[in-house]
């Protein structure tokens, strides 16, 4: 008798699964414009290639997409999912970005083409921020990412325990 394992797709992906840099290559050619391989200059504030590109990694690994309800989720994942030990930036960055986007939310803005009301911009952030205090081993903000490039995607959502948002696998 044989038995036939389907892969549970919401959890790890594709079946056969792609490589980090497989999946961050996909995720830069639906992205052509975000800066590759150099720093960014926002006014008189550097941020740095490697920091960069470890958000880049981040959308890649949990599969959050671009648009703003995906990357209120993703900040949100970052300040619970990380070590403690980062750069004092990386607490800023979450905090900032979620309250601007409270701000503007409340004063009736929107970002793009969507407005998302104070209670949707609050709930995404949480969301982001419940599921990053689920991982079952904290990343490493650090992390050399020339280190994991090869893994595959499966494997690391596996090792810390990742919920997949689905966005780069297929």
């Amino acid at each position: 008798m044989s038995v036939t394992v389907i892969p549970d797709t919401h959890t790890t992906g594709n079946p056969e699964s792609l490589t980090l840099r497989q999946g961050l290559e996909k995720y830069y050619r639906a992205n052509p414009n975000f800066v590759q391989n150099q720093d960014l200059w926002v006014g008189r504030i550097r941020i740095p290639w490697r920091d960069l590109q470890r958000h880049d990694i981040m959308h890649v690994v949990t599969g959050y997409n671009t648009d703003l309800d995906q990357e209120l989720r993703l900040i949100g994942f970052l300040l619970s999912a990380l070590t403690w030990r980062r750069p004092w930036y990386y607490y800023a960055q979450s905090f900032l970005v979620f309250l601007e986007l409270l701000w503007q939310s409340v004063r009736g803005k929107s970002w793009g083409s969507t407005y998302y009301n104070p209670r949707q911009v609050w709930q995404f952030y949480w969301q982001g921020v419940a599921q990053g205090g689920t991982v079952s081993k904290k990343i490493d903000a650090y992390i050399d990412a020339n280190t994991v490039m090869e893994r595959e995607l499966n494997s690391l959502r596996q090792e810390y325990g990742i919920h997949n948002a689905g966005a780069w696998d297929s």
